[in-house]
């Protein structure tokens, strides 16, 4: 608790005696300032009077826009494909019948339909069918029906592509089967979930031929003698229409829900901020005895919550409205909008609404009257609907690069979310990088925030926020480190998902590709951010010499260490972490197969040492740093080994938890001998050895196993070998602990006095 207070004073400034005591004055505080934004009539109206207004509102211009698409009189249209003349002329005869018997069920009289065929040529022939009755029920509609002639093999694409609303394959014709019992012309029905016009199209087909069937059962029922056989069955068959050309509502709805939210929290962050300001209030906080970080946080927390109360609110109404309007199924498709998605599309508005709170308490900070933060919100608020629109196109595809794009990913997210179909891994990244997002918006906040210029409304511009540090520091900021961080996720995401989806390089390139990129991202981006803030890299990096013995007992870490990671492996299949599908695990034994025709030296340059160097130059080194001036060493080793665990589940757009547990062990190691030594260069060396030997024992697996050495890889390691292994850490442990002590770690200014790290 010792080292922990003296971090704290040197890091922040004055302690935080009593610290019990302030954080109830800040949830004190909050809640302040939350019965305040609450008891404002115009968040009342944003919060339950505008959803209440608005969700109905939806419905009826809904509602219409399906009416007149679905029922409209003579201007209903369903283009159907099939796969022959006799299809089409026996459908359209079985059509015929259902209409009749629905017409007699319904006393109604219609005329009479010929039995003339179809014409052989199908391609814009029109056959219609004018039945009686003019409402709205399918019972009741009198479409035009296009025949088109389309394969059996185009059958999916033409409905996909929206070529045709309708696809009928024949699957069985009419005959007996073996027991003697009459057999029906069997179809199956293609058609497209989340199109009106095609839903409405397979319901019109089924509802007739359902009649049809009834018809036709009850007359044989009454003649003795014959059995009861139906003329006609049909299976219906949903269509995948990922990336069609036809516009579906399901993508509007997130869209709708996310401009609400940021609505909701317009009005609270400006009140907080540039309202008080304007009121003369903010300097009497500002006396208040709490951190300034305490309260920007107490009036985060307040903007927050009725973001996420707006959201709550809208989320529900949108729910309630689309069932009790009957258009659940209709703008969902499916079985509607079940429970479960309604909770993840919550938390997602939850993540969303974290990230912009933030992002406005950080604009509206800096505005000195609540006009002048009206002007700055506004050209924000239109810049948010340019991704939400450009969304709303139906062929676009949530992609690896689109899963790191604020707002762009929250919103397809959200649509594929309500429409059944994500990707584990662009759901991940696109999670992954907003959380990120939202430690950099509120480290800009606090940034903002705590400016002088800002809060007792001296003159200043924008770029005084973010200008350089007049002297060098001896490590990144932690808001640095995180706004480092949050620039390396999605460059190595999109990047790193691009040259794995380039098989057609040739595979020396693509390592030399991956290594560059590896190269470029863990240590290019990490350096420039310290260059902007003035940091030292000895210090800040943890870029120098250490002793001797730490080298060896690195080395001798990295290569006792690989046997716990293989039985680390295992406990994740285990436990049942695992989703490599069996086409990954053989495009992965195919990769290693072409691995074989390479220069083994190139295969370590290149997949163990420039990772083994460059990822620790940041994870072990300006993160480790910068983590180290605020919390105790081993709160840093763990809290860097988690990061640099989920940094390797989703790579190369694919979600691989079973990384997790062997990189978060490997990563404590890795920060131990950070720790120990005080420098970052036995960790590349440690981080290097594991890598190549693990590439090693993959490379001649098969030389190995001839010679009595190989291990599978779903078999356990033999406990010798363990032992073994063991015995080689101990000694590596046992060395690294009696050569070297823990250093002390510079302060973020060189003003500040130097911390021990003993624990």
């Amino acid at each position: 608790m010792g080292e922990d207070s003296q971090l704290h004073r040197s890091a922040t400034g004055p302690a935080w005696t009593g610290r019990r005591q302030i954080l109830g004055r800040l949830a004190r505080l909050a809640l302040k300032e939350l019965r305040e934004i609450l008891r404002d009539r115009r968040t009342i109206i944003t919060l339950a009077v505008m959803p209440m207004l608005i969700y109905p509102l939806l419905a009826i211009v809904f509602q219409r826009f399906l009416l007149t698409s679905l029922s409209g009189s003579a201007d209903v249209k369903y283009v159907i494909g099939v796969d022959s003349v006799f299809s089409a002329n026996h459908l359209a005869r079985q059509l015929e019948m259902g209409e009749a018997a629905l017409a007699r069920g319904r006393g109604a009289t219609t005329a009479a339909h010929g039995e003339k065929p179809v014409a052989e040529s199908l391609k814009g022939v029109k056959l219609p069918i004018n039945f009686g009755g003019t409402s709205t029920d399918e019972r009741d509609l009198h479409p035009t029906l296009v025949w088109v002639e389309v394969a059996d093999r185009d059958a999916e694409r033409e409905v996909i592509d929206a070529a045709v609303h309708l696809a009928v394959i024949t699957k069985h014709t009419a005959g007996k089967d073996d027991d003697g019992l009459g057999r029906p012309l069997s179809w199956e029905l293609l058609y497209r979930p989340g199109s009106p016009t095609s839903e409405a199209a397979v319901r019109y087909v089924e509802l007739r031929l359902a009649a049809l069937n009834e018809s036709r059962l009850n007359q044989q029922l009454k003649e003795l003698g014959v059995s009861a056989v139906i003329p006609a069955a049909s299976t219906r068959r949903a269509v995948d229409f990922s990336g069609a050309p036809v516009f579906s509502l399901a993508a509007l709805i997130p869209l709708i829900l996310v401009l609400m939210t940021v609505t909701g929290a317009v009005y609270p962050a400006i009140d907080l901020t540039a309202g008080e300001r304007e009121r003369g209030t903010l300097e009497m906080l500002i006396a208040a005895p709490v951190p300034r970080i305490g309260l920007l946080l107490a009036k985060y927390v307040a903007v927050l919550t009725v973001a996420l109360l707006t959201a709550t609110v809208n989320l529900l109404g949108m729910t309630i409205t689309a069932h009790s309007t009957g258009l659940n199924m209709s703008l969902f498709g499916g079985e509607g909008l079940s429970l479960f998605a309604v909770v993840k599309v919550l938390l997602l508005l939850a993540l969303f609404a974290a990230f912009f709170s933030a992002l406005l308490l950080a604009i509206t900070s800096y505005a000195r009257s609540f006009k002048e933060a009206q002007a700055y919100i506004i050209p924000v608020m239109l810049l948010c609907l340019v991704p939400g629109i450009i969304c709303l196109m139906p062929s676009l595809q949530f992609s690896g690069s689109l899963a790191v794009v604020p707002l762009v990913n929250i919103v397809l997210l959200a649509r594929d979310l309500l429409e059944g179909s994500v990707d584990p891994a662009l759901a991940t990244a696109a999670v992954a990088s907003t959380a990120l997002y939202v430690v950099v918006a509120l480290a800009l906040a606090a940034r903002i925030f705590g400016t002088d210029a800002v809060l007792y409304g001296s003159q200043s511009t924008w770029a005084d926020i973010f200008s350089r540090p007049e002297s060098a520091q001896s490590a990144l900021s932690v808001p640095a480190a995180m706004t480092a961080l949050a620039l390396m996720f999605p460059c190595y995401f999109v990047l790193s998902g691009a040259l794995s989806h380039s098989p057609d390089i040739p595979i020396e390139r693509r390592l030399s590709v991956a290594a560059l990129v590896t190269a470029l991202v863990f240590g290019g981006i990490p350096w420039l951010v310290a260059a902007f803030n003035r940091v030292r890299l000895p210090t800040g990096m943890g870029f120098r010499m250490a002793h001797v013995a730490s080298f060896v007992a690195a080395a001798l870490l990295g290569l006792a260490l690989w046997p716990a990671a293989h039985e680390l492996f295992l406990f994740n299949e285990w436990l049942g972490i695992t989703t490599l599908r069996a086409d990954q695990l053989a495009a992965v034994r195919t990769l290693l197969d072409e691995w074989r025709g390479i220069s083994p030296a190139w295969i370590l340059v290149t997949f163990a040492i420039v990772p083994g160097v460059f990822e620790e130059m940041f994870f072990r080194g300006f993160f480790f740093t910068s983590l180290r001036t605020l919390f105790s060493p081993w709160k840093t080793i763990f809290a860097t080994a988690l990061l640099f665990g989920l940094f390797h589940v989703v790579a190369a757009n694919v979600l691989e938890p079973e990384r997790f547990l062997p990189s978060v062990f490997l990563g404590v190691v890795l920060g131990w001998v950070r720790y120990r030594s005080g420098s970052v260069m036995p960790c590349m060396l440690l981080h290097a050895v594991h890598n190549g030997l693990l590439l090693s024992l993959v490379y001649w697996r098969d030389s190995l196993t001839a010679a009595g050495f190989g291990i599978e890889e779903d078999a356990h390691i033999p406990f010798s070998w363990l032992l073994a292994a063991a015995l080689v850490g101990l000694a590596a442990v046992t060395l690294m602990m009696i050569a070297t002590r823990p250093r002390e770690i510079a302060s973020t200014s060189p003003t500040e006095s130097r911390v021990p790290m003993t624990s």
